[in-house]
């Protein structure tokens, strides 16, 4: 019910993108509840994690501008 609730707000691609930080919340919540050691792995692996949602994100909203760009721009011509 979550899942379509979300994919009828952000879409479906954002929602998609968004199922990666289930790891993210996992780590942090595994050491913030049950006090494990957050490894340099596990820090890597968030890291890397947040930096590859991010450039996706950013992408996205780059080739939707472009997109409208092109439609707003062919209508004026």
């Amino acid at each position: 019910m979550t899942w379509n609730l979300a994919v009828k707000i952000l879409g479906s691609v954002r929602t998609s993108v968004y199922i990666y930080m289930v790891p993210v919340i996992t780590a942090v919540t595994s050491a913030a509840v049950l006090h494990e050691v957050l490894t340099r792995t596990m820090a890597c692996g968030i890291v890397l994690t947040l930096i590859g949602l991010f450039l996706s994100e950013n992408r996205t909203s780059e080739q939707k501008d472009k997109r409208e760009y092109k439609i707003y721009g062919n209508t004026r011509s």
